[in-house]
């Protein structure tokens, strides 16, 4: 998608950049269409505002899921996505703060929303043990819930292991390629490219600066890349060496961003000890302009929207006072 214009440029506003592509007809503009909304944008650390890592892109009338951080329920809910509809997740790298969402994520869809179909999941060596960990802690609820009205069918899940740079999905309109990176305590990691109807999107998982990150990322229309930074008093405590050695830094990610040119870069996975709230997203902003990449760029905030159609479009979190509660499954809707 090559880049015409931008109109706006603004941390949590909303983002048009105008491309060449011709005018399409509605239909096909909506089959056209990549939705990314960010669920979780935040690290393991605690904010008010973040949950942990979660990205969900939806394209040709699928939902693809990943990661499954902290709170990857609520944010769909939130969100006004339906979490029955996530029925293909892919992992990055098997920590805590990617993975520890989806029991409740499995669970809650399935007796309490109606879910029916079984899941897919891709992840690195290792998520097969997971997986069957997963199961065996939830025996109880797989045997006491399940009845005439909760199918134990649903509760299925057929892995896939990634070994290796490949497409791990594919079908007529979609292309899903995993890519190794480099996360030291967190290996096997990987990254995705996210394909559709000539739309790409970039997913760098958890990662220090690794060649791969160029290769897949050159003129994407989105990046979503991991960032760590921190204030004087951490950044040189040697608790925090390992911890910066293994996510990529805001020097990093501005050669990344200067190398691979995308139609927006954002900032997602975000570790900033001791740069606290929105004075520390600022500070994000402004040491990525002193790094010299000056091209456009967004702080993830949980529930931003981008929808890739003709133009690259960033919606801000949607009002959620008085949100109606998602509580039953969808025979009973109204």
């Amino acid at each position: 998608m090559k880049l015409y214009s931008i109109c706006a440029l603004l941390l949590a506003a909303t983002i048009y950049i105008q491309t060449a592509l011709a005018d399409t007809p509605a239909g096909q503009a909506d089959a056209a269409t990549v939705k990314v909304t960010l669920l979780g944008t935040g690290g393991p650390e605690m904010s008010w505002n973040r949950q942990s890592m979660a990205t969900l892109i939806q394209a040709g009338g699928e939902a693809y899921l990943f990661d499954s951080g902290r709170g990857v329920m609520q944010r769909l809910y939130e969100t006004r996505t339906n979490p029955v509809n996530v029925r293909k997740i892919f992992y990055t790298h098997l920590h805590n703060d990617h993975i520890e969402g989806l029991p409740n994520l499995w669970m809650a869809s399935w007796f309490l929303l109606g879910r029916t179909t079984p899941y897919d999941i891709w992840g690195p060596t290792g998520t097969q043990a997971m997986i069957s960990g997963m199961q065996q802690m939830y025996q109880f609820d797989i045997q006491h819930r399940a009845n005439a009205f909760n199918d134990p069918e649903a509760l299925k899940i057929k892995v896939h292991e990634i070994t290796g740079e490949s497409v791990v999905y594919s079908n007529s309109t979609t292309r899903i390629t995993a890519f190794p990176v480099e996360h030291h305590d967190g290996n096997p990691a990987y990254g995705y490219s996210f394909e559709h109807a000539g739309k790409r999107v970039v997913l760098s998982g958890d990662t220090t600066y690794h060649p791969n990150l160029v290769k897949y990322g050159d003129h994407a229309d989105v990046i979503i890349q991991n960032i760590i930074a921190m204030s004087p008093e951490f950044e040189h405590k040697p608790e925090m060496q390992a911890v910066l050695a293994k996510l990529t830094t805001i020097r990093q990610a501005a050669k990344i961003f200067n190398a691979t040119r995308p139609g927006l870069a954002v900032y997602s996975h975000i570790v900033k000890k001791g740069m606290s709230g929105s004075a520390g997203d600022k500070l994000l902003i402004a040491r990525t302009r002193a790094e010299s990449y000056l091209g456009p760029l967004l702080v993830g905030e949980d529930r931003t929207v981008i929808k890739l159609t003709d133009k690259i479009e960033v919606l801000p979190p949607a009002d959620i006072t008085e949100l109606p509660d998602m509580d039953k499954k969808a025979k009973y809707a109204e």
